[in-house]
């Protein structure tokens, strides 16, 4: 995977810090930012010079990575029939429950529903070397706290909106270490319509609730690939429209910016 430094994706490509975009955030009351790469012009854009290699935990993002592995090494099935057995113990995620985690479960439903327990399955049924070097340590995590611990992905690992850009990069065109068919699987289970690949992820670092979105928007030359990422205080009580908010974001600098 090219997972590169900034000085040399400055050398490579086009690359502007566009802070008027901070508008469509601000005036959303919402802080964050956004990562895009359109590949047309080879062009990467962002409103804050920092985000692409700002790092934060990947949350459900690293689920697909996990997925793949799973996949590679047998241990995860693309056959809907072919489920993990629930142990019956009741979890959550942080301060939530999450009783639709409570079942047998296959990859797809785990990649839907986000479910820690089935991929923290590899813990146990991959084979010590595997899983230190496949998923305790790999590019797609830039920073790593702690990976001892169980769903280490949501607060004692780290990555960025630039990495998550160029997987998603290399998923598309089949380009991971990884079976063609298996990326392809995972890729299409991103797809929301023959136009949108996205993925939505939430987790709680360093006093905020972090949100972060990727997604592909797929045009009839190449793809335009990006990241939104969000954060709003723990103490801070949600806005009711506040997801509708975010996505409009996304709308609207996508618009201002001639990309849809």
């Amino acid at each position: 995977m090219r997972y590169i430094f900034l000085f040399f994706l400055l050398n490579i490509c086009t690359a502007y810090s566009q802070s008027y975009l901070d508008f469509y955030f601000k005036s959303k009351g919402i802080n964050g930012a956004i990562v895009i790469y359109n590949e047309n012009k080879n062009e990467w854009i962002f409103n804050k010079e920092i985000e692409p290699f700002k790092n934060t935990p990947p949350s459900a993002h690293y689920q697909l990575w996990m997925a793949l592995v799973g996949l590679q090494e047998n241990t995860f099935s693309r056959n809907e029939n072919d489920k993990l057995f629930w142990d019956g113990v009741k979890r959550g995620y942080f301060s939530e429950r999450k009783p639709e985690w409570n079942q047998d479960t296959n990859l797809i439903q785990a990649l839907t529903l986000q479910n820690d327990w089935y991929f923290n399955q590899l813990k146990y049924r991959l084979d010590y070397k595997s899983y230190a070097s496949k998923i305790k340590s790999n590019d797609f995590l830039k920073e790593i706290k702690n990976n001892d611990l169980d769903y280490f992905w949501n607060y004692a690992a780290l990555t960025n909106p630039n990495t998550m850009i160029l997987f998603l990069k290399d998923l598309y065109e089949n380009k991971l270490p990884f079976d063609k068919n298996n990326q392809q699987y995972i890729f299409n289970s991103l797809l929301i319509d023959q136009k949108l690949a996205l993925r939505t992820s939430a987790t709680s670092y360093l006093g905020d609730k972090i949100e972060w979105t990727i997604g592909v928007y797929l045009t009839k030359e190449k793809p335009i690939y990006f990241s939104l990422r969000t954060y709003r205080s723990l103490e801070e009580p949600i806005q009711e429209d506040y997801e509708s908010r975010r996505n409009l974001i996304i709308t609207e600098i996508f618009d201002v910016l001639n990309l849809l």
